[in-house]
């Protein structure tokens, strides 16, 4: 991603909060995220947007995605009476939600010169990252916690980032969470909504770039 994406994105992501997030502590958050490297640092490690600049457009290709699944799926559903829920979501919630779900991968992924074999079996350099967590307060957890410094979440919103890993949570976690994950998702249809766009995002609309 060039210098000039990143900039877009960046502008993109806070006009997107600016026009859909109407709440106390929004611009102290947006200055806190200015100080991190969340505009210029990717999404993951050697999965989806494994580049510069991949976690602020992971970002807003998740609120995007989850904007169309709601405003075109779900809540026409909800309108006629054929969701379990009879309850509308406010799209501020949505925003939060998907927008910020994954503020706990700032200051994590750190550059770094990797090593592999080539096809002539001969030791190459090639770039990537490495994971220093300052802050090792787990995944969905630490989103809620960087957030609430700043801005005061909902029930749903928190539940919604908290397990928005979905099942990946739960394969080394036992009955008891499995169980609070299951009753998180029967508390608000966001939570399956964020799960699915970030899903969706990841897998089906961002590239990995893979170093030859």
């Amino acid at each position: 991603m060039t210098a000039t994406e990143i900039e877009q994105n960046k502008e993109k992501f806070m006009k997107l909060c600016r026009e859909n997030i109407h709440r106390d502590g929004l611009e102290q958050l947006l200055a806190y995220i200015d100080t991190t490297d969340f505009y210029t640092a990717p999404s993951s490690t050697a999965f989806h947007l494994n580049e510069d600049g991949g976690l602020c457009l992971h970002s807003i290709n998740v609120f995007e995605t989850a904007r169309h699944l709601y405003t075109t799926w779900l809540l026409p559903h909800i309108r006629q009476g054929t969701a379990v829920t009879n309850e509308e979501l406010p799209m501020e919630s949505v925003a939060v939600a998907a927008l910020f779900h994954d503020l706990c991968k700032t200051k994590l992924y750190h550059k770094t010169e990797k090593w592999k074999k080539d096809e002539n079996g001969r030791w190459v350099t090639y770039p990537g990252y490495e994971i220093v967590d300052e802050f090792p307060f787990g995944h969905g957890e630490k989103s809620c916690v960087i957030i609430g410094w700043f801005m005061r979440l909902k029930q749903e919103e928190l539940l919604a980032i908290r397990w928005h890993m979905g099942m990946f949570d739960m394969a080394e976690q036992g009955s008891s969470m499995r169980y609070a994950y299951r009753a998180a998702m029967e508390k608000s249809p966001l939570v399956a909504l964020l799960q699915t766009a970030d899903l969706f995002a990841s897998n089906c609309l961002e590239k990995t770039t893979k170093y030859k």
